[in-house]
C-alpha cells in the first residue's frame, strides 16, 4: 500500500502515515529510496501524484543538479508520453547491449581459440613437410656423398692441427691437397 499524503489548499503536504508536514524533498527522498507515494488533493481527494513528481523535478533543476537536458524537456514538451515511451525504449536497447556484451565476450573468446587451434594444426602440417623434406634431401646418396667427404676433411684438418699443436710440423704448408676420395665414392 502506498503511503499516502495529503496536499491541501494551503500547499501543504500531509504525511498520513507519520501524522507530519512533509516537504517535497522528504517526497523525493522515499520515491528515490524506492517507497511508492501517493500524493491526494485533500478536498477533493484528486490524485496529485503525477503533478507532485513534476514538481519535485522542477525544483531539482532549479538545483542545478541537472536530473533531465535540456533537449530531452525540450522533447518531452513537444512529444508528451511518445517521447517517454522513446526515451524508455532506448534505455532498454542499451541495457539489453549491455547484458549481451558478457556474451558476445565469450563468442569472441571462442573465435580466438578456434584460430589459435587452426593455426596449431596448420604449424604441425609445415613442420612436418619439412621434416620430410629435410629427410628426403639427407638420405640422397650424392648428398651422403658429399657429407663423408666434408667429415673426412675435417678429420684430416683436425690431425694436422693436432700434430701443430705437438709441434710435428715448422710451419703450414699452404698447399695441402684432399685426402683421397674412398672406393665407395669413386665408384658413384
Amino acid at each position: 500500500m502506498p503511503r499516502l499524503v495529503k496536499r491541501y489548499s494551503n500547499r501543504k503536504l500531509y504525511d498520513t502515515s507519520e501524522s507530519r508536514y512533509v516537504t517535497l524533498d522528504e517526497i523525493s527522498r522515499w520515491v528515490k529510496a524506492g517507497e511508492d507515494v501517493k500524493i491526494v488533493e485533500n478536498e477533493s481527494g484528486e490524485d496529485l501524484t503525477a503533478v507532485t513528481f513534476a514538481q519535485i523535478i522542477l525544483e531539482e533543476e532549479r538545483k542545478k543538479n541537472g536530473y533531465l537536458s535540456l533537449p530531452l524537456l525540450r522533447n518531452l514538451i513537444q512529444h508528451g508520453e511518445a517521447a517517454l515511451q522513446n526515451l524508455a525504449a532506448t534505455v532498454d536497447r542499451g541495457m539489453e547491449v549491455i547484458r549481451a556484451a558478457p556474451e558476445r565476450a565469450r563468442e569472441r573468446v571462442q573465435e580466438l581459440t578456434s584460430v589459435s587451434d587452426r593455426l596449431g594444426e596448420l604449424q604441425r602440417r609445415l613442420d612436418e613437410v619439412v621434416r620430410r623434406s629435410v629427410e628426403a634431401v639427407t638420405s640422397h646418396p650424392t648428398f651422403q656423398q658429399e657429407m663423408r667427404r666434408i667429415e673426412r676433411t675435417m678429420q684430416a684438418l683436425e690431425a694436422r692441427v693436432g700434430r701443430l699443436r705437438n709441434g710435428a710440423e715448422a710451419h703450414l704448408d699452404e698447399s695441402v691437397p684432399p685426402p683421397p676420395p674412398d672406393v665407395e665414392d669413386r665408384a658413384s
